[in-house]
């Protein structure tokens, strides 16, 4: 009897200590709407311009400035390899090189960042505006290193809605230096017939990348969209259709290319233009 009376007692003190303890455990908090606010020194339209206004292969070590902008795509299909491209309100964007992989856990498409480019370098790389951390006598060009990100770059607001250009292959082709670097929609335009119906790109046993025409239904205006051998959509086959393309805008020397995030931006649903 002693010995029930005693597991009784035993049983009714950890009931109690029990319904002591704290269950249920503090959430983190939401920062994903938190703006640290600051001071921004100029735009991406003008530091845009700046770097495409030097010689190719050009650069520079840039000052105490600060900019901000919206990352409008990032590494997670593969297309973009240790990048994200940033975009602000003044329909300028601009590459940020860093060596990391991994990216888009960090930076999601809509998360707001400042970028403190004091001793970073922005280059002219083959007519594409980039902000680096180094350039060697090479003119080879090395990424923010992974353990210094924090020191450059500063997170913001998530997500936070950007500006798509809506504009046409023509608008393209005369003022490449207006949309490089920025989300762009182009509408009524559909793969040529030789790009139609095939792989997004080679595989990388063949090449690093693959290009392929988008043309409107005039026939008579077209622009390369380029696709890497890496991205996970490499061997998925090109739509036959017509539709809408949403895009990031791009530069290799004096051509404009267009690069897409995934194939969600390829919205060629409808007849194919005769």
């Amino acid at each position: 009897m002693k010995f029930i009376r005693f597991s009784v007692i035993l049983l009714a003190c950890s009931l109690i200590i029990h319904s002591c303890v704290k269950q249920d455990y503090d959430t983190p908090p939401d920062t994903s709407q938190y703006d640290p606010g600051l001071t921004v020194h100029t735009t991406l339209r003008y530091l845009s311009d700046m770097v495409q206004d030097m010689p190719a292969n050009a650069w520079r070590r840039m000052g105490d400035t600060t900019i901000y902008g919206v990352v409008i795509a990032n590494d997670q299909s593969g297309n973009f390899y240790k990048q994200i491209v940033i975009q602000d309100t003044s329909i300028g964007g601009i590459v940020v090189y860093i060596d990391r992989t991994g990216l888009y856990a960090d930076y999601p498409v809509g998360r707001k960042v400042y970028i403190k480019l004091d001793s970073l370098c922005v280059v002219n790389y083959r007519g594409l505006p980039e902000i680096v951390y180094n350039v060697d006598s090479s003119g080879n060009t090395a990424g923010i290193p992974s353990g210094l990100i924090n020191n450059y770059i500063v997170k913001a607001n998530y997500p936070t809605p950007v500006d798509t250009n809506v504009v046409s292959i023509v608008d393209l082709a005369s003022s490449p230096a207006r949309y490089v670097s920025t989300l762009v929609r182009i509408g009524n335009v559909q793969f040529n017939t030789a790009s139609a119906g095939q792989p997004y790109a080679s595989p990388s046993s063949i090449s690093s990348g693959t290009s392929r025409m988008v043309e409107d239904c005039s026939h008579t205006a077209n622009v390369t969209m380029y696709n890497s051998a890496y991205a996970s959509f490499q061997p998925y086959i090109t739509p036959t259709g017509n539709g809408t393309l949403n895009c990031v805008v791009s530069r290799y020397y004096q051509t404009v290319q267009l690069l897409i995030r995934d194939t969600l931006d390829v919205q060629f649903t409808e007849t194919r233009c005769p």
